[in-house]
């Protein structure tokens, strides 16, 4: 099969029994009123009655938030065969070169699957 303009040496079937690539896209989100911008207020006036609105996402903004969101699933897709960041952001619109950072006590650490991992342990605790 072909994967990210490389041809890889397994079948569609083989790929798909060994790599789960299926993404919960959100297709809208909820923007609360206090969220908004002040273009967002003049397009959508209900806002106040409703107390925000539900936007539309595009698909790149969609595969953004997702991505954002599930931090837990990035290795699936950085792991895939024949990866390649480039093709993958034209994609999606996702940099996965960018280096997200937290500051925890004055330090910055790198975010990674592991960090948010621990992160979520510790909140259990």
């Amino acid at each position: 099969m072909r994967l990210f303009e490389k041809e890889l040496d397994i079948t569609v079937e083989e790929f798909y029994e060994k790599y789960n690539i299926y993404m919960d896209l959100p297709l809208n989100t909820w923007v609360d009123k206090d969220d908004m911008t002040k273009e967002e207020k003049k397009e959508y006036p209900v806002y106040k009655e409703l107390g925000g609105y539900l936007k539309t996402l595009e698909y790149k903004e969609a595969c953004q938030k997702w991505w954002a969101d599930n931090p837990d699933d990035h290795e699936r897709f950085l792991t895939l065969p024949g990866f390649d960041a480039e093709i993958f952001k034209d994609i999606t619109g996702i940099d996965v070169e960018q280096t997200q950072t937290v500051n925890i006590g004055g330090t910055e650490y790198k975010v990674t699957p592991e960090l948010t991992k621990a992160l979520k342990d510790l909140k259990e605790v």
